[in-house]
Formats: structure tokens, C-alpha cells, sequence
């Protein structure tokens, strides 16, 4: 299958705990990105919830940011 090179801007502490967390998971941060559009091409949508004021649980409660 021919590949096409995509270019990202963000914030580099972001891209180094990515890159690290998907060492961990023994991936490379290009498959990892790969399995997120798949995924999201698969499912047509964003393959997890994007809301406008994310939940923070604290305990038994949950409280909006």
C-alpha cells in the first residue's frame, strides 16, 4: 500500500509523554496514530467522546472543570 508523509505541529512535552507512553505499549507513535484513524475511519466518528466541558472525578464525585 503506497504511504503518504503527514506533518503535525504540537506541543513537544505532549509528543514526548505520547512517545513514551507508546514505547511502553511496544508501538511506535506513527502506529499508534495510524490505529486512531483507522479506528475513527472504521466507526466514522471520533473513536472516543469529545465534549465541550470534560468531567474531572474526584473520588466518588465528579465534578465540570
Amino acid at each position: 500500500m503506497e504511504t503518504a508523509n503527514v506533518a503535525v505541529r504540537m506541543e513537544r512535552q505532549t509528543r514526548d509523554d505520547a512517545a513514551k507512553l507508546f514505547s511502553e505499549l511496544g508501538i511506535s507513535t506513527t502506529q499508534a496514530i495510524n490505529m486512531f484513524l483507522k479506528q475513527a475511519v472504521r466507526e466514522q466518528r471520533i473513536p472516543f467522546e469529545v465534549t465541550a466541558r470534560p468531567t474531572i472525578e474526584y473520588g466518588s464525585e465528579s465534578m465540570e472543570k
